[in-house]
């Protein structure tokens, strides 16, 4: 397993920062690279009763076969058993051929998910796919987007005519962290 902000080898070692080391109990491959910890997770559209936020212990894995894993818990072995389970999950996806069924789910990012294992994968979309295309040079893109929400509009630039035309909302730096943790949440400020 490797560190990631190092990339240096750890072996099979987790540190979960504030909680001490935790030796991994599942054969990741070497090529692994980790991140724990304790961290707070804010929850775009929490249900009735569901707090917007909760702290929780998690390690997020990068293995071969699949893009990112959080498994959370409230030990470091619950979050590495649950790590494992859905890195499992990705590697045996449900048809069996070791190919996933990649949908969107509303990421404009080029991101995805399979509709069969849940497995998350950066990448996999590009803009042609999603029928996002810069307002500038017309070129397929998921590098910008704004959303006008009065309008009911989404527009779209790509990373060379977003250095050029970024939207004004975009130059300013005076909006207070109260503010971006509502545009976070989804919720009108």
């Amino acid at each position: 397993m490797r560190e990631i902000t190092t990339g240096r080898d750890i072996g099979n070692r987790i540190t979960f920062h504030g909680h001490g080391t935790h030796i991994a109990r599942h054969p990741w491959p070497d090529e692994t690279v980790v991140s724990a910890g304790e961290g707070v997770v804010l929850r775009r559209a929490s249900k009735p009763g569901e707090p917007a936020t909760y702290t929780t212990l998690f390690v997020e894995v990068y293995p071969p076969g699949a893009a990112f894993i959080r498994g959370e818990g409230v030990t470091p072995q619950e979050c590495e058993n649950s790590a494992w389970a859905q890195y499992r999950l990705a590697l045996d996806c449900s048809d069996g051929s070791g190919s996933h069924d990649w949908e969107p789910r509303g990421y404009r990012n080029g991101a995805g998910f399979c509709s069969r294992c849940g497995t998350f994968k950066s990448q996999v979309f590009t803009g042609e796919r999603l029928g996002q295309f810069c307002r500038i040079c017309g070129r397929g893109t998921t590098y910008h987007w704004d959303t006008d929400k009065a309008a009911g509009t989404t527009t779209f630039l790509c990373e060379e005519d977003y250095k050029a035309y970024k939207p004004a909302r975009h130059t300013s730096h005076d909006r207070s962290l109260a503010q971006l943790l509502a545009e976070l949440l989804g919720e009108d400020s």
